[in-house]
């Protein structure tokens, strides 16, 4: 399975949000707005969330 993730807090609660030429997300946790976001498998997520609790 493939979850997108956002690059600051990990989190999956994110929405997209329409731009002018490019989209952008919105984190719903952490407030993070840009249009990077990470798509990563089961075992990568788990990789990502603990290298971000360090």
């Amino acid at each position: 399975m493939i979850h997108r993730v956002c690059p600051q807090c990990g989190s999956e609660n994110i929405d997209f949000e329409i731009g002018f030429i490019t989209g952008k997300y919105k984190c719903n946790n952490c407030g993070y707005v840009g249009s990077v976001i990470f798509e990563l498998d089961d075992k990568n997520l788990e990789k990502f969330r603990n290298e971000l609790k360090k």
